[in-house]
């Protein structure tokens, strides 16, 4: 089981990877949900958006190097732990991120 937790976290690193290097890199802004309409309404800036962009490269790092730690030390558990850990901390990230970008 811990070979697949860790060829799944590995997979999601690429997806992150991909889509944060877009939005980060590329200025791919629309990838966002509902940016560019509440971009125009004046709720949000590029900022946000670079935020997302640089928050879901580094969830991707983080992703890949334990994805492929957790292949390699053969642990249930702590394949476990890391996949929730870094679920909490990306969602942690994105609330704050949310809480950060919105202008009322």
């Amino acid at each position: 089981m811990h070979v697949f937790l860790g060829i799944v976290m590995v997979l999601f690193a690429l997806f992150l990877g991909a889509i944060g290097y877009l939005i980060a890199m590329r200025g791919k802004y629309a990838l966002i949900n509902n940016f560019v309409m509440e971009h125009h309404a004046g709720k949000v800036d590029s900022k946000f958006a670079q935020r997302v962009g640089w928050i879901e490269l580094f969830g991707a790092v983080y992703f890949l190097l334990f994805g492929i730690l957790s292949i390699c030390i053969k642990s249930n558990p702590f394949a476990w732990i890391v996949l929730a850990i870094g679920v909490v901390l990306l969602a942690a990230a994105a609330v704050l991120n949310l809480m950060l970008g919105k202008h009322s």
